[in-house]
């Protein structure tokens, strides 16, 4: 009752000063569109876990909620409990049982803003062998939908960030394999047609849809060229640029959703 009367006696005080009100509401609508989260822990493994976005916008939570668990354990919280989430996922290794699968989910919130929501996950898993990478996601925040380069690019401007992409990774690919070949410790003789066909394939394709935006920058990720036996022969082909640095490739669309505040 005491929290009701407070309230009311704050709208009566703002509506005797009509700028305030607009204030107030402002600042309400930052507050709602931007979500909380907690971390879902897997109760045999703490070095396992994921996060679980709350909102009063109940709908796009529960859209990325339910997009990020199918990606990493092809089931919901509202199909599994959440006690039970990582059971089929998580490396199991004992008298029993082998099970492949992850070793390590750690995540990190990087953009929570009224428009836009971007997770960072680090992966660590074991099968047949150890691996590790990052996977990206980047949310509207408004209807949790995943953002696209299709929306925030105009026709034009995607076709040339993939011809600059292409350009600036074989940049990338040619320093990397003149260090390659200055270092004794590796094989690159033996090895160095393999690698730069494989190389030259992996470049053939920009993968511009992997795009991940980030406070004032977009990465554009690129995932291994080589099989897992030839790993020490990967370098790291993501390319990131400033938002003005993309922004005569924008739409209208995505100038409003980047520099817009």
């Amino acid at each position: 009752m005491v929290r009701e009367l407070t309230y009311l006696r704050n709208m009566v005080l703002l509506r005797k000063r009509p700028g305030l009100l607009l204030l107030f509401f402002l600042f309400a609508s930052v507050c709602l569109a931007q979500f909380k989260s907690r971390k879902i822990t897997c109760k045999q493994d703490s070095g396992l876990t994921f996060p679980l976005f709350i909102s009063d916008n109940k709908t796009a939570a529960k859209k990325i909620n339910d997009h990020l668990q199918m990606e990493f354990f092809e089931t919901t919280t509202s199909q599994t409990p959440e006690a039970k989430l990582f059971d089929e996922y998580r490396f199991i290794f004992d008298d029993s049982m082998i099970q492949p699968g992850y070793t390590s989910i750690s995540y990190r919130i990087e953009s929570n803003n009224p428009k836009i929501l971007s997770v960072l996950f680090e992966v660590e898993g074991m099968g047949a062998y150890p691996t590790y990478y990052k996977r990206y996601f980047t949310f509207y925040n408004n209807t949790g939908a995943p953002i696209s380069t299709d929306t925030l690019f105009t026709t034009a401007g995607l076709k040339t960030i993939k011809e600059i992409l292409v350009k600036k990774r074989k940049e990338e690919i040619k320093e990397w394999i003149r260090s390659l070949k200055a270092d004794n410790e590796t094989p690159y003789a033996e090895d160095s047609s393999f690698i730069a066909d494989n190389f030259a394939a992996c470049n053939a394709e920009a993968d511009e849809s992997k795009m991940y935006i980030r406070k004032g920058k977009i990465l554009f990720y690129k995932y291994d060229c080589f099989p897992h036996a030839w790993g020490p022969y990967e370098t790291n082909l993501d390319i990131e640029f400033t938002y003005k640095e993309l922004e005569k490739y924008l739409s209208a669309f995505g100038k409003k959703l980047l520099f817009t505040k």
